[in-house]
């Protein structure tokens, strides 16, 4: 049924941009696909100088031939889509224009699930979790299909239980084989442990957590925001769109809570965290389609490519990262210096010296005798002035001195 949609969507695309290509990608080709997930599709060599207008042409050309409903045009997304509903069999589909990631990424995804076996079961779970919550969609501020097996494979990749077993060995110890434990140890990572305003998490070179700020991937307004680095372009942050990541963290830790608490041997504990019903319970095995082999080895090599890339970027930015941290060293010694220098000179001008000392009280002596002086002549003319006042009214200066209502200090 879906490669039968595909196939009549991809013909009305056809009929739109006659020299174009249209591959599919997405959670489709590598079979990690839910019943109700969508069908990823990318118009390559489309010629279209506007994405945008391209995008409303197409959907123009699907709405007047019957062929979906419900077209909804993403325009100010950071990469552009059309989503819309076939009539036939009533699947969603998200068309892109011009953009080559997708289809190197769904060959990334099939070579890290032939290297870790729980890659799969645990992404399907964990997106039927965020389906059911409503937290799968990054225009929504939640977590993409991608992003998620990012995570999910780097987590495998940096699980404890992968980490050598004798100290100094180089060599991997082997993967928790619990699928169990494997979706509880992610619950606990992701909800309560991973510090998301300052870590992010990369499945590049083995699986890494690297500094946000160091790695240039900080938000300065939303430092809360979670950082998952594509493993295709490490420049590219697959999380920087999922602004609504508080309320996924906190199901999370709910999940984790849930799965941890008391229970009866008898009760499906992942009941707890999703809901079965028929959707789940009557879904067919997914088919996984079939990639040309020509376009299989063109997206071999561009992952190749782009690989090398990505190894020559990180040294660069740990050469950097290196740089920055010894101008720091030198930084911190010549303040240390300057401090050192400024504390030495307040001590040689405040600490008493036994020849100066007696010059400086001397002078603070003379400068209060002269206060002194000065108050007193003041003092002295005011009360001259006043005996004359009073010797013109008859009044002898001794009367005053001497008179009980007046009091007057010598």
């Amino acid at each position: 049924m879906r490669e039968a949609a595909t196939q009549r969507v991809r013909q009305s695309i056809i009929e739109v941009y006659a020299s174009a290509s249209v591959q599919v990608f997405g959670s489709f080709v590598t079979g990690l696909y839910l019943p109700t997930s969508d069908i990823d599709l990318v118009v390559m060599n489309s010629s279209a100088d506007d994405v945008k207008i391209a995008l409303k042409a197409l959907g123009n050309k699907l709405g007047n031939t019957g062929i979906a409903i419900k077209i909804q045009v993403v325009a100010n997304a950071k990469v552009p889509i059309i989503k819309f509903v076939e009539v036939q069999s009533n699947i969603n589909f998200d068309i892109s224009f011009d953009v080559a990631n997708g289809p190197i990424a769904a060959g990334f995804v099939r070579d890290l699930m032939d290297t870790l076996p729980p890659m799969k079961p645990l992404v399907l779970v964990l997106k039927i979790f965020l389906q059911q919550r409503s937290f799968n969609e990054v225009y929504q501020g939640g977590i993409g299909s991608y992003a998620l097996f990012v995570m999910v494979a780097a987590f495998l990749l940096l699980h404890p239980s992968r980490h050598p077993s004798r100290p100094g060995s180089k060599r991997a110890g082997s993967l928790e084989n619990s699928l169990g434990v494997l979706l509880v140890d992610f619950f606990r990572l992701m909800g309560r442990t991973l510090n998301m305003d300052e870590v992010g998490i990369s499945c590049s070179h083995g699986g890494a957590f690297y500094n946000k700020i160091d790695a240039e991937k900080e938000q300065p307004q939303r430092m809360y925001m979670l950082s998952v680095e594509d493993p295709a372009d490490s420049a590219n942050d697959l999380c920087r769109g999922s602004w609504n990541i508080l309320k996924v963290k906190q199901a999370w830790d709910f999940a984790y809570q849930q799965l941890t608490a008391p229970s009866d041997p008898s009760e499906s504990l992942l009941e707890r965290i999703i809901r079965v019903d028929t959707v789940l319970t009557d879904r067919a095995r997914p088919v996984e389609p079939e990639v040309p082999e020509q376009l299989e080895q063109q997206i071999r090599d561009e992952m190749h490519h782009r690989s090398k890339r990505s190894r020559k970027e990180h040294k660069h930015r740990d050469k950097d990262s290196r740089h920055r941290d010894q101008d720091k060293e030198k930084d911190g010694d010549s303040r240390h210096k300057d401090k050192k220098r400024r504390r030495e000179r307040s001590l040689e001008f405040s600490d008493p010296d036994p020849d100066v000392q007696p010059d400086r009280d001397r002078s603070h002596r003379s400068s209060s005798r002269d206060a002194d002086k000065r108050h007193r002549r003041h003092k002295d003319q005011k009360l001259r002035k006043s005996d004359r006042h009073r010797s013109s009214r008859g009044i002898s200066p001794s009367d005053v001195r001497h008179s009980k209502h007046i009091r007057f200090s010598e």
